[in-house]
């Protein structure tokens, strides 16, 4: 439940995060006319808290792979929590039979990519007609 919770909120951070510095914009840019110094202090604060979001982003990631790879020791998939997994294909890979989802050793969900989808799709369609 801990791992699906901070997996969800890895996937949304940067966009609250956006969303945090879109709204001090808006903010910024109203104040730039009535209260200059206000805009000033959203800059400077803003530019200040960056270096916080990125630390931030990355404790989160590590977690959430410390975490995956303990599911991946009990033989569960960290992103369906079912299995089972399977790493005959490479070292390195471990696939979901399930939801086939892909991680790597260190506990990162590898992205699939477009032509990997469609090759994919293809094979299901070869297999079921």
């Amino acid at each position: 439940m801990v791992l699906r919770i901070l997996r969800f909120v890895n996937r949304a951070y940067a966009f609250a995060a956006f969303a945090i510095y879109l709204v001090a914009f808006v903010i910024a840019s109203i104040c730039v006319f009535t209260f200059p110094l206000g805009a000033l202090a959203l800059v400077v604060l803003g530019v200040l808290s960056l270096a916080f979001v990125a630390l931030g982003r990355d404790v989160l990631q590590a977690l959430e792979r410390w975490m995956s790879r303990g599911a991946l020791r009990a033989g569960r998939c960290p992103a369906c929590r079912m299995g089972p997994l399977d790493g005959a294909g490479s070292p390195r890979v471990w696939t979901c039979r399930g939801c086939a989802a892909r991680f790597e050793t260190d506990g990162s969900q590898m992205q699939a990519v477009a032509f990997e989808r469609e090759a994919d799709a293809e094979g299901d369609a070869l297999r079921t007609a």
